[in-house]
């Protein structure tokens, strides 16, 4: 058996066909390392972003929120400020703030 061993190795075709064969298991190994390695770093950054955009949503929502707060403040002023000129107005700023009133009203003071 042995010699019959040594005989096959020493044919020229069988070395080549063994050669190929490693070569071709080599790069079979090579590539799943490779693949591997590759959706590792992809399925990384895929994370990554999900976790960046679930962030920008939350900021999103929360500068929403402020805009919201800001434009119910400038409807407000904007109210506050067409009625500058009314007379209601002037009159419930004479009475609240400068403590006026009327010649016919009558002022009651408590103490």
């Amino acid at each position: 058996m042995a010699s019959k061993a040594n005989k096959s190795e020493n044919l020229p075709g069988v070395n080549k066909a063994r050669n190929r064969n490693m070569r071709a298991y080599l790069l079979r190994i090579c590539l799943g390392v490779a693949f591997v390695l590759i959706t590792a770093v992809c399925t990384n950054l895929y994370f990554q972003q999900e976790e960046e955009y679930q962030r920008l949503n939350l900021e999103q929502e929360q500068l929403q929120r402020q805009v919201d707060a800001l434009y119910e403040e400038y409807k407000d002023l904007n109210r506050q400020y067409s009625m500058l000129d009314s007379d209601e107005y002037i009159e419930s700023i004479a009475r609240d703030y400068l403590n006026m009133c009327r010649p016919e009203d009558t002022l009651i003071i408590n103490r």
